[in-house]
């Protein structure tokens, strides 16, 4: 099953933009009266009817609606350092949003080789993804956003906040990721129906500095270990988005 995408949908909109509506109706060859899925980025499954084949705006009206349509039992946050090889970043964002990411958040830390971040083609590599992998929800892509004012925010109760660091801390507990997600569970459980929520940092090439992980253990991010190997940022970010993935299960 091939999906489109309109985030308009929710709001009204029974057209398909330019970009959609020529890959529906040149590639794919679909004509007035064909059904096709469309999903509006919030979660939700468009079951809809071509009412006019135009390839530069596709109009349809919509059957039916499924919510919830390829969802995740968890919300996940994952902040990263993007690398200075920029196409690794877009591959961590696209694999994660196949696993299940809700927010990606962009980070500039101490240590970080990349300070400036566009996110127009991150964007569209996220939308192509949730398609691929039948997601209605298709993850939010923050702003480059400093390590501190992340480590500074308010997380409402009950969110989890883990940062992933390759060191010791002096004066605080480091340990392994199975064990920080095996206790979030435990909590989450006794919270009752809500949904476990989850925000994982990863530093950039250089790791967080001194000042920032004091600054983490400062405002209660759980330091943990992804194991013993030495794993780039991108392969240490889809670890830890497959780790919650696989534990939520």
């Amino acid at each position: 099953m091939e999906l489109f995408f309109s985030r308009e949908i929710a709001s009204g909109a029974r057209e398909l933009d330019r970009q959609e509506s020529g890959h529906c109706i040149k590639v794919l060859r679909h004509r007035a009266g064909d059904t096709i899925h469309v999903i509006d980025g919030c979660g939700n499954l468009y079951k809809c009817r071509i009412v006019s084949a135009d390839p530069s705006a596709t109009g349809f009206e919509v059957v039916s609606v499924v919510e919830g349509y390829g969802s995740h039992p968890y919300r996940l946050t994952m902040a990263v350092a993007p690398p200075k090889n920029i196409d690794r970043f877009e591959w961590f964002c696209e694999k994660a949003t196949e696993i299940g990411v809700d927010e990606i958040v962009p980070l500039v830390g101490d240590y970080s080789e990349r300070k400036v971040f566009k996110g127009d083609r991150c964007e569209r590599i996220i939308v192509s993804a949730a398609k691929q992998s039948h997601k209605g929800a298709v993850p939010s892509l923050a702003p480059l956003t400093p390590v501190r004012e992340l480590l500074k925010r308010d997380f409402a109760p009950g969110v989890r906040k883990i940062i992933c660091y390759c060191s010791e801390v002096e004066g605080a507990a480091k340990i392994h990721i199975r064990e920080a997600l095996a206790s979030a569970g435990s909590a989450s459980g006794l919270a009752g129906s809500a949904l476990p929520e989850f925000v994982v940092m990863i530093g950039p090439e250089g790791d967080f500095s001194r000042e920032e992980m004091a600054l983490a253990v400062e405002c209660g991010w759980q330091i943990i270990s992804l194991g013993d190997s030495r794993l780039r940022i991108e392969t240490a970010a889809l670890a830890a988005t497959a780790a919650v993935y696989l534990n939520c299960q």
